[in-house]
């Protein structure tokens, strides 16, 4: 599916949502525009992943021989 095609169908739905308004679909577009560059401004499988991080493991009491 191209862009555009991704873009009228958000702005449809966003038009749908706010109960079919007459004379907004320039505003509709926009919205629509925005949301499509912020769902694809990260690169596939990498949003979701957390950074890794380093944890020292606590030192363990050495036990005393006996």
């Amino acid at each position: 599916m191209s862009r555009e095609q991704i873009v009228r169908d958000t702005a449809y739905a966003i038009w749908e949502a706010e109960g079919k308004p007459v004379g907004r679909d320039a505003e509709h577009w926009r919205q629509a525009q925005e949301r499509v560059a912020a769902s694809t401004s990260e690169p596939a499988g990498n949003a979701a992943k957390p950074k890794a991080t380093t944890r020292k493991a606590a030192a363990s009491p050495k036990s005393k021989p006996a």
